[in-house]
């Protein structure tokens, strides 16, 4: 009973905590910077931990030799594990299936991919 009680107060005090964050980006206001031609830096709180946990997920699942068919496929089916943050996630890969896909057949490490699509800070 007493660990029910203390995971219903972590989680409340989480959702708590990602809304006060998704109030002060709001508040902060990040421009699109049409110009230069740069994607939006994380929009939303998890937005970066989201990008990275779903490259470190699909760069344990592919090798030299999968095709880019193949890494299409598994980023569709990727954010289905990653929890209460499915939504963010399946938005995220969406909107970059194009450029995900395209970096995930480089060798460049997790937060070097993340920041290249615009979604943590370089």
């Amino acid at each position: 009973m007493l660990r029910r009680i203390v995971l219903i107060t972590l989680l409340i005090s989480s959702v708590c905590a990602l809304h006060l964050e998704m109030h002060k980006e709001e508040s902060i206001g990040n421009e699109f910077e049409e110009s230069s031609g740069e994607i939006e830096t994380e929009q939303l709180p998890g937005k970066c931990w989201a990008c990275k946990w779903v490259i470190r997920k699909l760069k344990k699942q592919i090798s030299k030799k999968t095709t880019l068919d193949y890494i299409k496929k598994k980023l569709g089916m990727v954010c289905d594990e990653i929890g209460f943050l499915k939504t963010l996630c399946r938005k995220l890969v969406n909107r970059y299936m194009d450029i995900l896909v395209e970096e995930l057949s480089t060798t460049d490490d997790t937060r070097t991919i993340c920041a290249n699509i615009g979604v943590c800070k370089k």
